[in-house]
């Protein structure tokens, strides 16, 4: 059955492998998808969502072999394909946004779908931006499927990027392969550590981006990738903030597999946990999280909104008012994440109020559990993380229903985290 039974945890201690990060693996595919030449990819993690890429680089004519942990590619994707194309994306809100905008390769109709909570989520942005270059494209009332056609007819656009940074990634991976150089205005961007995470992998690959300060993007069309590549995936930040947090609240933890100079946004977890009062320590590549006190903090998460489930756990069990900023990117994750974590958290008796931006959390120390409590995931593979911290310093067992959505990115969680 799809729940899990978490039993109580008096304390945290132990060490932990984190698995390679989603964000950057799914890049690097999608870019590896584009190259004539050998391409390996090392510690490629096996999660929904990087499962999800490789299938859409088959369908795009891609061939590849897996041996491990590796992804080993033999030949990218086919650019001379006159065929209709159709791709599915699965629950990765990265992948359809990103792959979507791959059908500027092709003339003609290429057709976007998914499955799950993405069909809820809007494609507003991707919509928008493709039609600006000229692409016909039709949809489901603003989301999923969307078919889109046409020859290109403009290479200057300007798009929105206040709601998701994934649509302007799926363009400046695309950019280069094609006829024409492009340029790009934004608009209020957010995630901006995720832009630079693909201009970093760009690089990588030998393209070549032109960034003015995120407002706008100059890139030469006609690039190639010129030669074999290997690139190994670094640790998940993400991942890791499940575990730092539950360290500084209950324990000590050692973590590794991380970059301490990591472009990845979700590194701003270990300032948030130190203003909440854990000891963060680098040590021969090794990450240790101590608890020392538990204080009540402000912090702002507009441009990494995935740290707000573990935050809010983290503030659930200082004492006081804790203020976490950027509220508005929570509304087209997987779930609603602001109304789930005040809904789910309530059932421990911690109040959460949702004021314009800002949430704020009415942490009490400690938890209060009951026998009868059953958290839901809300198919969240974070929510599903995040109520599992709930155990560290209780007495009673509790269910997650919806445990197995911790597959979107992190499918060895459970193993990891009740092992400490």
């Amino acid at each position: 059955m799809n729940k899990i039974v978490i039993k109580p945890k008096s304390n945290i201690s132990g060490k932990v492998q984190l698995p390679s990060s989603k964000s950057y693996a799914q890049r690097a595919l999608a870019i590896a998808g584009m190259s004539n030449n050998k391409v390996t990819i090392n510690r490629l993690i096996e999660s929904d969502d990087c499962v999800a890429a490789q299938n859409i680089l088959k369908d795009l004519g891609a061939q590849f072999d897996r041996k491990g942990d590796a992804f080993i590619l033999n030949r990218g994707i086919d650019f001379d394909s006159n065929r209709n194309i159709s791709i599915n994306c699965g629950e990765s809100g990265l992948s359809t946004r990103l792959f979507s905008s791959f059908a500027l390769l092709f003339e003609q109709d290429f057709t976007v779908n998914g499955q799950g909570s993405i069909l809820k989520r809007t494609m507003e942005m991707v919509i928008h931006g493709l039609k600006q270059f000229g692409k016909n494209v039709q949809s489901n009332n603003g989301k999923l499927p969307i078919t889109i056609g046409g020859k290109i007819s403009e290479f200057n656009i300007e798009i929105d990027g206040s709601v998701s940074s994934q649509f302007l990634t799926g363009l400046l991976i695309v950019a280069p392969f094609l006829k024409s150089d492009t340029y790009i205005s934004v608009k209020d961007l957010k995630s901006k550590p995720y832009i630079e995470m693909t201009i970093d992998l760009l690089n990588h690959y030998g393209l070549k981006v032109s960034n003015n300060d995120f407002a706008s993007f100059q890139i030469q069309g006609n690039q190639r990738i010129e030669k074999e590549i290997v690139y190994d995936v670094e640790g998940d930040w993400s991942a890791a903030s499940f575990h730092i947090v539950a360290a500084a609240i209950g324990g000590e933890v050692e973590l590794s597999g991380l970059l301490e100079n990591s472009k990845q946004g979700d590194k701003a977890i270990l300032n948030a946990v130190e203003l909440a009062g854990a000891k963060v320590l680098w040590k021969n590549n090794i990450l240790s999280i101590k608890r020392d006190k538990i204080v009540s903090f402000e912090f702002d998460a507009t441009e990494c909104p995935d740290l707000f489930p573990p935050l809010v756990v983290l503030a659930a069990y200082a004492n006081g008012k804790s203020v976490i900023k950027g509220v508005n990117r929570l509304k087209h994750k997987e779930s609603n994440r602001g109304l789930t974590l005040q809904q789910e958290c309530e059932k421990v008796g911690v109040k959460i109020e949702l004021l314009v931006d800002k949430m704020i959390v009415h942490g009490i120390g400690k938890p209060i559990l009951s026998d009868q409590i059953v958290f839901s995931s809300h198919n969240d593979h974070r929510i599903a993380m995040a109520m599992s911290l709930f155990s560290i310093g209780t007495q009673l067992s509790f269910t997650i229903e919806g445990a197995n959505a911790i597959d979107k990115s992190y499918p060895n969680f459970y193993r990891d985290f009740l092992t400490l």
